[in-house]
């Protein structure tokens, strides 16, 4: 495990420990993920789902601003929504909510790339 793993995931069980109390606890076991939402070309005039609805725990999310202008992310987190364009860099913290990402090409002639969007995610399970 890496140093920063250890210490991330000491820190994340030391707050788990101190949120439920007086709880016994046999095992913690904490995993993390990184997901890589890679660049796409969106036709003129088009959509696409570019997360499904997708529940995290714990989760952190950049959006890199790499893509085209002309593509506007639509980014649903619980009962919130958020817009972006494609070329506009965003981080995103994501404490146990529902999130998807749908993103659509506004240019009605010509195709448009899509930002890529990394999404780190941690999860826990407690016994």
């Amino acid at each position: 495990m890496s140093e920063g793993k250890a210490i991330l995931g000491g820190a994340l069980a030391g707050g788990l420990i101190s949120a439920i109390g007086l709880m016994r606890i046999k095992s913690i076991t904490i995993s993390s993920s990184k997901t890589i939402i890679a660049q796409r070309t969106l036709d003129a005039n088009s959509t696409a789902t570019l997360l499904p609805l997708t529940t995290y725990k714990f989760a952190i999310m950049l959006f890199h601003g790499d893509g085209d202008p002309q593509i506007q992310l639509s980014i649903s987190v619980g009962s919130n929504s958020y817009t972006l364009n494609g070329n506009e860099q965003a981080i995103e913290l994501i404490a146990g909510e529902q999130v998807s990402i749908t993103a659509t090409n506004t240019d009605t002639a010509n195709p448009h790339n899509t930002p890529t969007i990394e999404i780190a995610h941690i999860t826990w399970v407690i016994s």
